[in-house]
């Protein structure tokens, strides 16, 4: 490929990734605005020597501050909070920046992050909120697909510039966004 073609493939990636990269900018604005001010419950709590101090804990009691990235992976990887949803509604903005950034890695790869929004049962939640999720999701994965920077953790034949692992094809059929 010349460097005039080179030029022009990469111009007509940028402009067929530019409304993705809209539209999931757009439903990450969304998701500040919708979850703006939410606050874990007053009565929430989660065992010191598993999950954090009380300080910590504060954190998640007081609305729109900031967690450090090591609180916010202990966070959402929690499961036995009392109001999964209540604490998910507050560290929602953060969690899904830091999603589309591609700064949440984990042992078991993006499928944790989805356990994390599963337990918060955000399709029940006012239909607002859920569909800012969805929106985020859907940009989310769009994004992804356009990019070719997916979630981490992807199959091998997902990676670009890899041949399809038939093993992989196999393992993923069947399974698609909602």
């Amino acid at each position: 490929m010349s460097r005039t073609e080179y030029s022009k493939a990469g111009h007509i990636m940028d402009l067929v990734e530019r409304p993705a990269r809209r539209r999931l900018s757009a439903a990450l604005e969304t998701l500040s605005v919708t979850f703006h001010g939410m606050t874990a419950h007053p009565d929430e709590h989660n065992c010191e020597c598993h999950w954090g101090s009380a300080e910590e804990l504060s954190l998640l009691k007081t609305p729109d501050v900031e967690l450090e990235p090591d609180l916010l992976r202990r966070t959402w990887k929690a499961i036995d909070w009392t109001d999964h949803a209540a604490v998910l509604r507050r560290i929602l903005p953060q969690f899904a920046t830091s999603l589309a950034a591609g700064r949440v890695e984990s042992e078991s790869g993006p499928e944790e992050a989805g356990y994390s929004f599963a337990r918060g049962r955000w399709q029940q939640w006012p239909v607002e909120q859920a569909e800012a999720i969805r929106e985020f999701l859907r940009a989310w994965w769009v994004q992804s697909l356009k990019t070719g920077a997916g979630p981490p953790s992807r199959p091998r034949s997902l990676r670009p510039g890899v041949r399809p692992d038939p093993a992989d094809r196999r393992r993923l059929a069947g399974r698609h966004p909602t």
